[in-house]
């Protein structure tokens, strides 16, 4: 579509993909979301892609497709993230039962058909925002949808630090095997990390200003991120991090964030460092082949207003 950028969400709803289904459905007007695949990560695969269905039709996107991907990373097991998410993978919120279907058939076949059937000439930019167990299949499975892919934006890794380990943050460490076969595509990246995505926090009075909202939405995505602050991660800190939602507001206003092209490699060893975005920030190695963006920091105020004004949005 003219002046609109084809975009695929692949996600693990999640309370923070939430937030990012909710800034990519708000702006449809610059952005034609093709679909969304879901991915086991943040909880189990059935919890996941009921979410998935009950966002699209909470957040008036009933119309775009949803499909089941992966129920497991390449080989290991999946460990959810109950502690951080909740048992529904959406916090103290309940969305409302809906009667949405799933597209029909393979998750991956389907992506592929979408992105093959787009017209002469146009590309998308896959937006993966839980493990990138979907984005390694596909590849592997139908090189060819390889030059068709512009660019992918994803949440994930950091250049210093981690979350589940030191090291290593949770999408990447969840499967470090298909984040290896994402990052070695040769398709232009830009690593939504821990670095920027740590720094993309909403307070604990403009939560509690959701949550004691009288707007439907406002109030439902109040009760997901109080769950957050109530979390062991987040006692005793200012706010919570909205880490996906990042990934949309970047292809909405890159210039609300900054970065540094860097060449990354994943640790997929058994180790201490699983999961692992090995960062070369050396000044020697700049202008090689395989460098990615690596964001490190954004504008606050700017990021807060975007998110807090998209949500008021809705109720309006």
């Amino acid at each position: 579509m003219e002046n609109k950028k084809n975009i695929w969400l692949d996600a693990d709803p999640g309370i923070d993909d939430a937030v990012a289904f909710a800034m990519a459905f708000a702006n449809r007007d610059r952005l034609n979301i093709l679909g969304v695949s879901t991915v086991a990560g943040n909880q189990t695969s059935e919890r996941v892609t009921g979410n998935a269905l009950k966002l699209t039709v909470f957040l008036g996107a009933e119309d775009v497709p949803v499909v089941r991907g992966a129920t497991s990373p390449l080989i290991r097991e999946i460990v959810p993230a109950g502690d951080i998410h909740g048992k529904s993978g959406l916090g103290y919120c309940e969305l409302p039962a809906v009667s949405k279907e799933l597209a029909a058939g393979n998750g991956i076949l389907y992506l592929w058909e979408q992105i093959m059937e787009l017209p002469e000439g146009e590309k998308i930019t896959l937006v993966p925002i839980g493990p990138l167990t979907n984005i390694a299949l596909l590849f592997k499975t139908f090189p060819e949808v390889l030059e068709r892919v512009e660019e992918i934006v994803l949440m994930g890794g950091a250049a210093v630090g981690g979350n589940v380990t030191a090291t290593a943050e949770f999408n990447i460490w969840q499967d470090p095997e298909a984040a290896k076969v994402v990052f070695s595509s040769g398709i232009p990246i830009v690593m939504c990390g821990l670095d920027a995505t740590q720094k993309c926090v909403l307070t604990r009075d403009q939560i509690a200003g959701l949550k004691n909202s009288s707007g439907r939405v406002q109030k439902a995505y109040g009760e997901m991120l109080q769950f957050y602050l109530d979390s062991p991660s987040y006692r005793g800190c200012d706010g919570a991090a909205i880490h996906d939602a990042v990934t949309i507001l970047y292809l909405l206003h890159p210039d609300m964030f900054s970065g540094k092209e860097m060449y990354v490699e994943i640790d997929c060893s058994e180790g201490l460092n699983r999961g692992m975005t090995v960062c070369d920030m050396r000044r020697d190695t700049i202008g090689r082949s395989g460098e990615i963006l690596v964001l490190n920091d954004v504008d606050l105020p700017a990021f807060q207003k975007a998110v807090l004004d998209t949500l008021a949005g809705y109720d309006k």
